[in-house]
């Protein structure tokens, strides 16, 4: 069996779980503004893995028109949570903003020995970090025949300071308040956690530390 069968194999599986009424979304991040690219939902690769790359080529899935950090979606809501977004990537509006407002949403982190969450930074956006600023990304998308030029906002780091996300403590708090459920699957683990749970947490922590996020406080290079 070839990676892409066991991607596949994966997907299947976790639509088995989650049934008719479920939904599950998948990061398909490209970064195409940032690199100069054209962005092409039907056809850019996914740049953060195989999984998301097949999760993004099924028939059955729908993406977004974000040309930075896209996702896919494959099931009940697929469509609703992949359409009319906001130009920002993690702002009002965007898919981590509507994902927040659902009562039942989690995070999943499957077969990996580390905890990142992108939704980190649509705290650090709703809190107005003093590490990061929005930054308009302009660039060429490209839907069937039409393309277009547009706009995306992103809420960037300063480059001139030395700047660097600490996943692990959000990690640990989370388990340690038995919100998150973490299981040994082989020599890594399978987690979940309420999407709410990590903002509202995320962000009481960040109104006791602005810094929380970080591996030590920001400093000029």
């Amino acid at each position: 069996i070839d990676r892409s069968d066991f991607a596949n194999l994966y997907i299947e599986a976790f639509l088995e779980v989650i049934g008719q009424d479920g939904t599950i979304v998948t990061p398909t991040y490209t970064y195409s503004f940032c690199d100069g690219e054209i962005y092409d939902p039907d056809t850019t690769p996914s740049k953060v893995g195989l999984f998301s790359d097949e999760f993004r080529k099924r028939l059955d899935s729908y993406r977004s028109v974000n040309p930075i950090f896209s996702v896919s979606a494959i099931g009940k809501k697929a469509k609703n949570l992949t359409t009319n977004l906001s130009k920002s990537c993690f702002g009002n509006g965007s898919i981590f903003d509507k994902l927040q407002e659902m009562d039942n949403s989690k995070y999943v982190v499957v077969g990996v020995g580390y905890f990142i969450c992108s939704q980190v930074h649509y705290i650090e956006q709703c809190m107005n970090v003093p590490y990061r600023y929005v930054k308009n990304f302009y660039g060429i998308i490209k839907i069937k025949d039409k393309t277009y030029e547009d706009v995306c906002e992103f809420y960037v780091r300063h480059l001139d300071w030395d700047v660097n996300t600490d996943f692990d403590k959000i990690e640990q708090h989370l388990v340690d308040k038995e919100l998150m459920k973490k299981i040994p699957l082989g020599q890594d683990f399978i987690s979940t956690v309420k999407i709410r749970n990590i903002c509202d947490e995320g962000a009481a922590m960040l109104k006791k530390d602005p810094n929380y996020f970080l591996t030590k406080p920001p400093v000029l290079k």
